[in-house]
C-alpha cells in the first residue's frame, strides 16, 4: 500500500484529488487536511507516510517550508507538488528542496497524477523498502554471522474483546493509526518486515537465521507476538491474534505460507482463550461420530449425554487443529440425519421435526465452539419438549409406535384399538382421520416396507423373510406384495439393481 496524505486549504481541491485516489487498490489516503501545520504535526506524532500531495500557498505555514521540514524530518519518501501556481520560480524552488514533481491544477487528471505516484513508488518507495528489509537481513547476519535466513508467516486480526465478530477499532485508534503503530514495533524489534495489503488482513515476514534451531524459533516467534500484545493494548481493548505458518526458506513461497497462517487463525473457534496459533497439526484420517440414538431422545438424561458427547467430539477435533468448517461440516451431517431418522420414528410429528433441521445451518454459522455448542443443545432441549408435547395431546401417535414396534408380527385390530382406550368402530373411525387410511390398508402398506427392507439388504430368501415377518406362507406375502405395490417381487428387485446402476451425477 502507497500511503498518502493531501494537503490543500481549498476543499474542492481536496476532495477532488481525494476522488482520484480512493479507486486504486494499491494506495490508502491516509488523512486529507486544511492546513500545513496540522499535517505537520500528524506526520510527527503518527510517524511517516510514503507520499505528501500539497498546494504551496497556504495561510498558516507555506508549502516550501514544509517541503523543507519533511525533508529534513524524514517524514516522506515522496512529495508532489499541486498548485495554481504556473512561475517557473515557485516550481524551481520546489524541487530543489525536494519535492519530486511539481502539476498545475489545471492540468491535474487522474491518469496524470496516478502515473507520477507509480513512477515514484518505482524509484523511490520500493527501494527504500527493500533496503529496510536489507537492514534487518544484515543485523541478523552481524549478530549470528550468516546471510542465510529461513522465514515464517505471522498473519494479523484483530477481534473484539467481547465477542467473537471480527472487528471494527474503537477509540481513537483506527485502521491507519494500527497499522503505522504495528509497523514501527515490527522495525524497532526486528521481528522482519510487515506489511497491510489493501482488503486483506495484515501479516509479518518473519525472518530467522538458517541454523537457528526450531524450538528457538518457536519461543523467539511466542516472544514477539507477545511483544507485540503488551504495546498494542497499551491503545485499543481488542484482541489481537497471530496464525503462524511452518517454517520457509523461498521467499517466492510466501503466498502458499500466507494462506497458511490465515487459515490456522478460525482455530479460534475450539480455544478462545488462545490468541496465539502456530502450524503444528496432527496428520489424522480418523474421524469420530456422535452416539445419538433416537430410541432413548425423549428418556431422562439424553441432553446431558448429547452435551458430554459435543464436549468429546469438539475436544477431539481441536487438540488435532483440525480445519473448522469441514469439522462443522461432519456435525452438520450428523445432526441431520439424526433429526431425518427422528422424524421417521414419530412420522405423524415429522413436519414439526423437520423444522429443526431447517435450522442446523444458521447454528453451524457461529463463530466459537462455546455458542455453537450452547444452540445446538438449546434447539435439542425444545425440540425434546415439543414432541413431548405432541405426544401427550395426541395418543394416536402411541398408538402407531405401538404398530411400527410389533410391524412383523400380527396386530389385531382389536389389540391397536385397546391401546388408544378406544372402541373398535370409534378407533376405526379415528385412525382414518388421523392417517387417511383405513386400519388393515395402514398395516398392509406398512408391512410391505418392511418386506422392501430385507429385499434391499439382499441376505435373506424369500421363506426367510416371509417367517421372520410371521407370514402364513411365501406365497400370501407374494400376492400381498403384489397388491399394494402393483408389480411382483421379481420385477421391484429388477428396478432396484437398474437404478443402483445407474451413475451418480
Amino acid at each position: 500500500m502507497i500511503r498518502i496524505i493531501i494537503i490543500d486549504d481549498e476543499i474542492l481541491a481536496r476532495i477532488g484529488i481525494q476522488t482520484f485516489l480512493e479507486n486504486k487498490q494499491n494506495i490508502a489516503v491516509q488523512g486529507t487536511f486544511s492546513s500545513s501545520l496540522d499535517a505537520l504535526v500528524y506526520l510527527r506524532e503518527q510517524g511517516p507516510v510514503d507520499i505528501v500531495i500539497t498546494d504551496i500557498e497556504m495561510p498558516d505555514m507555506d508549502g516550501l517550508i514544509l517541503i523543507k521540514a519533511v525533508r529534513e524530518e524524514n517524514l516522506s519518501t515522496g512529495i508532489i507538488i499541486v498548485s495554481c501556481h504556473d512561475n517557473f520560480s515557485y516550481a524551481r524552488e520546489a524541487l530543489e528542496l525536494g519535492a519530486d514533481s511539481y502539476i498545475l491544477k489545471q492540468e491535474v487528471t487522474e491518469e496524470k497524477l496516478y502515473s507520477i505516484i507509480e513512477k515514484i513508488n518505482a524509484e523511490k518507495i520500493i527501494p527504500r523498502l527493500a533496503e529496510k528489509s536489507g537492514e534487518v537481513k544484515t543485523k541478523w547476519a552481524n549478530e549470528k554471522g550468516t546471510q542465510c535466513f529461513s522465514y515464517a508467516v505471522g498473519v494479523l486480526s484483530i477481534h473484539s474483546a467481547e465477542s467473537m465478530e471480527a472487528s471494527l477499532l474503537s477509540g481513537n485508534v483506527d485502521r491507519t493509526m494500527l497499522i503505522h503503530l504495528l509497523e514501527n514495533i515490527v522495525e524497532k524489534e526486528g521481528m522482519g518486515t510487515f506489511f497491510s495489503p489493501y482488503n486483506k488482513e495484515m501479516f509479518i515476514l518473519f525472518q530467522f537465521p538458517k541454523q537457528m534451531e526450531e524450538a528457538e524459533k518457536m519461543e523467539l516467534l511466542r516472544k514477539n507476538f507477545s511483544d507485540l500484545r503488551q504495546n498494542v493494548r497499551l491503545f485499543i481493548n481488542e484482541r489481537l491474534m497471530i496464525g503462524c505458518s511452518r517454517f520457509f526458506e523461498e521467499l517466492k513461497e510466501i503466498r502458499a505460507y500466507y494462506q497458511e497462517g490465515l487459515e490456522l487463525l478460525s482455530l479460534d473457534f475450539y480455544e478462545r482463550e488462545s490468541c496465539f496459533f502456530m502450524a503444528d497439526r496432527q496428520q489424522t484420517e480418523r474421524k469420530i461420530s456422535l452416539a445419538l440414538n433416537v430410541d432413548s431422545f425423549l428418556e431422562p438424561g439424553w441432553l446431558e449425554e448429547f452435551s458430554r458427547e459435543l464436549n468429546l467430539f469438539f475436544d477431539f477435533y481441536g487438540s488435532r487443529q483440525t480445519d473448522v468448517e469441514s469439522v462443522k461440516s461432519d456435525l452438520f451431517h450428523q445432526m441431520n440425519q439424526f433429526i431425518y431418522a427422528l422424524a421417521q420414528k414419530y412420522s405423524l410429528a415429522g413436519q414439526m421435526i423437520l423444522e429443526f433441521a431447517v435450522r442446523m445451518e444458521g447454528i453451524m454459522n457461529a463463530a466459537g465452539r462455546s455458542l455453537l455448542e450452547h444452540r445446538l443443545k438449546a434447539d435439542m432441549a425444545e425440540l425434546s419438549e415439543e414432541l413431548l408435547k405432541r405426544l401427550a395431546d395426541d395418543t394416536m401417535e402411541t398408538v402407531l409406535q405401538y404398530i411400527e414396534a410389533h410391524i412383523c408380527e400380527q396386530v389385531p385390530l382389536t389389540e391397536a384399538a385397546a391401546q388408544s382406550f378406544m372402541s373398535v368402530p370409534h378407533f376405526c373411525k379415528k385412525f382414518k382421520e388421523y392417517t387417511g387410511e383405513t386400519y388393515v390398508k395402514y398395516i398392509n402398506n406398512r408391512r410391505v416396507e418392511k418386506i422392501k427392507e430385507y429385499l434391499d439388504c439382499g441376505s435373506c430368501s424369500l421363506n426367510e423373510i416371509a417367517a421372520e415377518m410371521n407370514f402364513q406362507n411365501m406365497n400370501y406375502m407374494i400376492r400381498l406384495f403384489k397388491n399394494v405395490t402393483g408389480m411382483t417381487i421379481r420385477e421391484y428387485k429388477r428396478t432396484v439393481i437398474r437404478n443402483n446402476k445407474k451413475p451418480s451425477k
